[in-house]
Order: C-alpha cells, then structure tokens, then sequence
C-alpha cells in the first residue's frame, strides 16, 4: 500500500521543480482598462531554469525521479493527452477507434519527427505502449492490455485487452520514445526541446510543428537538493515555476509576488469499512454513515485545493450525477434515524448505540469501532476526528487510531480497523476495480459484492450513449451498499511568479499543457 505516500511524496517532489524568470502578458477585458498595480518579481537572471536531477537518468520508463519526469514533459510527448475535463486530446495518436471495447485501432501520425531525425512510426509507438504497460509507473492502469501489434503500414497500432473498456484511450498518456530505447539514459523524444550537447539544458526542436511559437528557447537544467534550497531559489527568482500539492504537509507558502493555477486531479479522498468486521459486514450500516461525512468540513481544511464529492466519479466529469448527491448530503439527523431504523440503538440504556449481530440475535452487541487515519496528514486526521466526535454525539462508540505512515500501511494491510480514511488517485475512466472488486489491489476493505464488479465491467463497456446510465446503475450499487463513502477530490497546483510566467495551464497530467500558448517575459 504506496498510493498514499506516493501521491505525498510525488507532489513534494514536484514542488522542487521549478522554472526560472519569465513574465506573464494577460490580456486586460476590452470593455475596460485593468490595471494590475500588485507587486511584480524581478528576473534575477533572465534565465528559464528547471529543477533536476543530474544522477537520476532522464529516460521516462528508467527514472523513478519525479522532477526528471516532470522535466521529461517537454521532450517527451504523450500518446494522447487529457485536458482538465477529463476528455482524450489527439496527439502522437491522431485518431483511435475500437468496435467491441476490446480490440483497438490507433492511428499514429507518422509527419512529426523525433530529435534525432527520423519520423514516428507504429512500431515506435507499439515499443513505447510494451514499455509503459512493464513499468512501475503506468503498469497498473494498462494491466489490462493483452497485446500490442505494429501493423505492417507502419502507421497503425492494434491493442488488445482482455476486458472491454470503451474509455481506454483514456489511459495513454504515456511519454512516446523510439523503438529499441528503453536502456538508454537520454532517449530521443518527439517533444518541443530535445537535450543540449551535455545534458545540462534543453534546447528547442526546431522541427517540432509548434517551434514558432513557443515561448522560449533554451530550458536550463538546475539541481537543488533540499526543500530550503528550493524555497530560496524560488524567493530569490533563481527558480519561477514550482509544483506545489496544497493538499499535502509539504504545502509551501510563497510570498507576495506568486501566483497559482490550480488543476483537476483524480486523487479521491474516501472513508472505508472493513467489510469483514461484525458490524460492517452489514451493508445497511455502512450505508447509514453516507450522511455523516462532513465533506465541506474536510475541503474547507483544504483551503479551495479540493472538490467535495459523494460519488467515486469527478464533479467535472459529465458522468457526475447531481440527483444522487443530494441523498447522501451531511446530515447527522438522517444517519441517526437511518441507524435506529436499521436496529442500532440503545439496547440497555448506557447511552451508547448496541446492535444485533444477525436477525436471529437475541442479545445486543457493544459497539467498539476503531478509525484508521494516517497522522502525517494533519488535514486526514481532523477530518477523521470530526467524523468521530458526530458519531459519538448520537452513541456510536468510535476511537480514531492516527498512525505515522508505515504503521498506517501495516494496519490496512491485515485489516486492523473498522474504518479507515485512505486516498487513492483513480485512472481518468474512474475504474474502481482495484478498490471494490475482491482481489483488487488496494481493496482493504475486503469488499467483494459481485454485482458492483459486474457493474464495473459494464460500465467499462458501454458506449458513449449507454454510458452515463451504466455509471448510474453502478454509482447507485455502491450507494446503496457503500463499501466506501467518497469525500472530495484533491487539486493541484502550479505557482510562479507574478510578471515572468502567464498563460498557463496545467493538467494533471501534463504540467507544460498547450506550452506553446504560455507567455514568458525575461525582460
């Protein structure tokens, strides 16, 4: 179980990549003249500088350095790209098509050129697609890829899953190297820059289609170490552009003369149960407690870093179902009658909530549970202690067990809890078969109701005009037996310093989107 101190440690990672002294243009209304009299940063170097790491490899399937991956971004184009909504952009692959879900064609556009000369190919593709699907980062959500095929035009690319899944296009942004490159330190890539001669700044691809107008030239490679040196960089304009997870305890606080643009994440924050526990064992239970998560609570924690949601899909996805929210809003009214109408109630008259273990129970049992929370989030655990203290405010006895993040891990994994607070960053077609589906690789909760998993597999399989009602159908299975309770998505951001960087819009999964329509000012 890494996912969490994967999404922590990534992001704070990320925050010590940075860009150094640009300028931001933005255009004033035209019905009116806008005057921006805030502080503007200075260039202390007229230099465009990122954070990296010069002993970590810059190969994007070798690293397992987030800040070469990010760097990465501008010389290694994604197969498809995503943009804040969730849709699939054309890219490397200009167009796609499947008849059943199942077997895949992509069309690959075979114009565009890596640095080192010669044009992109289908095989190109099919070796990059075999090297993602083999590595540690994109691996899980390609799991299901059966084969890979290079047709023989040399500009189609046929894929095979071994499950239907109508959105797969979805999962391919994966960075693009050529054939036979997966051992090489500095693969040649198709991006924007490509490597200067000693690796130590990019440089631009002259050949690339948006070359004219990109915002820069040359993109210095720099090397902080530390978190404070980092910070000092980026307050004395060294470094301009920073990731920062807002959401995490490595949240940095820039000064006066920075400004952010949040981003979309799929990072679900969620309340589990241990479905093997007596008293969770009882879907109606947990059900009962879908009304009692504080979810503006918990995003107010996260200043506007977060999206409240009681369903496991994104507010900004058009599969997102207002109708069934509003059933499971906050209210400790409805989970206390939904509690005493499922039989939870004071039995002997001490206060506390007791229940019968089965229909044919003739003595109450105590109510003891416990709730796991990670205590190196500070934002998890309040909003965990929250959720206890209204519990206990309508007799549910409930201890919070904050545990630092390897006990946390140690406890989920052997199902030490009744409840726990997790966080899990869900593919872009939200397949929630890892969490929910017995077997799943981060289902520790033990859920395992077969016909949320049938849910599942058709939903993946329906075709865009079935699909909203196969996501309804399985939105209100999980509703209705609440393996999980969602609470909100997280957002990210980019921060940069007002005056040098403009125009940008990142996306979770392509920090430089559309960098060619960012503005850069080293004056």
């Amino acid at each position: 179980m890494k996912y969490n101190r994967f999404i922590a440690l990534v992001l704070a990672a990320l925050l010590v990549f940075a860009l150094g002294a640009c300028g931001t243009n933005e255009k004033a209304p035209e019905t009116s003249e806008v005057i921006d009299d805030r502080p503007k940063a200075d260039s202390s170097d007229n230099l465009f500088a990122i954070n990296y790491s010069s002993t970590a490899g810059m190969n994007p399937y070798a690293t397992d350095n987030v800040l070469n991956q990010v760097a990465g971004e501008l010389i290694y184009e994604q197969l498809i790209e995503l943009d804040d909504t969730f849709h699939a952009q054309p890219k490397l692959i200009t167009a796609w098509s499947s008849d059943d879900g199942v077997t895949w064609t992509f069309t690959v556009d075979t114009t565009r050129t890596f640095h080192d000369g010669h044009n992109l190919t289908a095989e190109d593709v099919a070796y990059t697609l075999d090297c993602a699907r083999t590595s540690g980062l994109y691996q899980a959500r390609l799991r299901n890829i059966e084969s890979v095929t290079a047709e023989e035009d040399g500009v189609t690319v046929t894929v095979v899953l071994n499950r239907a899944n109508t959105q797969f296009p979805l999962l391919l942004t994966v960075p693009a190297i050529e054939n036979n490159a997966m051992s090489y330190t500095y693969p040649s890539g198709t991006g924007p820059f490509r490597y200067g001669d000693d690796y130590t700044y990019l440089t631009l691809y002259v050949d690339h289609p948006d070359a004219a107008a990109m915002p820069i030239d040359t993109v210095y490679l720099r090397e902080y170490d530390s978190m404070e040196e980092v910070i000092n960089a980026f307050d004395s304009s060294a470094l301009d552009l920073v990731c920062n997870d807002p959401t995490s305890e490595t949240d940095l606080s820039f000064s006066s003369v920075s400004e952010s643009r949040q981003y979309n994440t799929t990072n679900l924050q969620y309340v589990g149960f241990n479905t093997n526990s007596s008293f969770f064992s009882h879907p109606e239970y947990r059900k009962a407690l879908s009304t009692a998560v504080d979810r503006a609570y918990a995003v107010s924690l996260l200043g506007d870093a977060g999206v409240a949601s009681a369903l496991p899909v994104h507010p900004m996805s058009e599969l997102f179902d207002e109708q069934m929210v509003a059933a499971m809003a906050y209210d400790m009214g409805v989970t206390s009658t939904a509690l005493t109408n499922a039989g939870v109630v004071d039995y002997d008259g001490d206060g506390q909530r007791e229940y019968l273990y089965s229909e044919t129970s003739t003595e109450a049992t105590d109510l003891n549970l416990s709730l796991l929370v990670c205590s190196d989030s500070t934002q998890k655990t309040a909003v965990a202690n929250k959720l206890a203290a209204d519990l206990r405010q309508i007799g549910i006895s409930i201890e919070v067990n904050a545990l630092p993040w390897e006990e946390y891990c140690e406890a989920l994994n052997i199902g030490n809890f009744d409840l726990y607070y997790g966080e899990l960053r869900l593919t872009a077609d939200f397949d929630l078969t890892p969490l929910l589906v017995a077997g799943g690789s981060v289902n520790f909760g033990g859920a395992s109701n077969e016909e949320i998993g049938s849910a599942i597999n058709a939903y993946l399989a329906a075709g865009d005009e079935t699909r909203p009602e196969a996501c309804r159908t399985l939105l209100t299975l999980i509703a209705e037996n609440a393996p999980i309770v969602p609470v909100c998505f997280e957002k990210h951001e980019v921060c940069a310093h007002r005056g040098v960087v403009g125009g940008f819009s990142p996306t979770q999964y392509n920090i430089f989107h559309d960098f060619a329509n960012w503005t850069i000012d080293l004056s």
